[in-house]
């Protein structure tokens, strides 16, 4: 573990409003890309209507069209450059702050080791239970999970885990993950978020650049989307 390399530890709402801002620049970026499309069906409808009543062989009037035609929209595509890299690299900040956060958020054990420091009922509880053998400790455990005592389930866990694993009445992890931590929880939610808006944003350029879409991306964004909790942290920019 390199300590000096660790990032800012964020709360639940500070990770939340990151994946708010990238879904706000992806509603930016769609918008964008749809008013650039505009653009371009506008000049290709101004063009063949233009070449429709010019008075030459119906053959030069294909080839003129289709010649101007391209032109058009590869002066578009130029001019929208530097817009849509901008939207990408306001993107990619927040999304790596977003990312930063795994380390943190990596394990409901690990949010549960720190949701009670500095609370003197989890110290109290330490003190009472640090004689009990593994009947009292698992019973604790049921208790702490049934009436959502996180202080107490904090305390367990440092217990739990200074015991041999043969010991354990329930492993640290088992107890943390039945905790069902909203902090924990939300933030998979959002880090879901902010992955499938930013997968979103490149997808979207992408196609754009390219004049056609990949099936194959539209399945992946499908599905990152249909992974997102909505239940735990609300609706998106759809």
């Amino acid at each position: 573990m390199n300590l000096n390399q660790v990032s800012p530890l964020l709360s639940p709402q500070q990770i939340g409003e990151l994946a708010s801002n990238l879904d706000a620049i992806h509603t930016r970026a769609i918008k964008a890309i749809q008013r650039l499309q505009s653009d371009i069906d506008a000049r290709k409808a101004e063009i063949a209507n233009r070449w429709k009543s010019a008075g030459i062989d119906a053959a030069d009037k294909a080839r003129f069209a289709q010649s101007e035609t391209v032109a058009a929209v590869r002066q578009i595509k130029d001019n929208s450059a530097k817009e849509l890299d901008k939207l990408l690299k306001d993107a990619g900040a927040p999304h790596a702050q977003l990312v930063s956060q795994r380390e943190f958020y990596s394990s409901p054990a690990k949010v549960l080791a720190r949701a009670a420091l500095g609370d003197p009922k989890r110290t109290e509880y330490l003190h009472q239970l640090a004689y009990a053998g593994p009947a009292e400790l698992g019973h604790m455990a049921q208790v702490a999970v049934a009436t959502q005592n996180i202080p107490l389930a904090s305390a367990l866990l440092s217990l739990l885990d200074r015991m041999p694993s043969k010991d354990r009445p329930v492993g640290p992890a088992e107890l943390a993950a039945a905790m069902k931590l909203d902090d924990y929880l939300k933030v998979q939610e959002y880090i879901k978020l902010g992955d499938a808006r930013l997968q979103g944003i490149l997808v979207a350029i992408r196609t754009w650049n390219q004049g056609k879409s990949n099936p194959l991306n539209t399945v992946q964004l499908a599905l990152r989307e249909q992974a997102i909790d909505r239940g735990l942290i609300g609706g998106g920019d759809e």
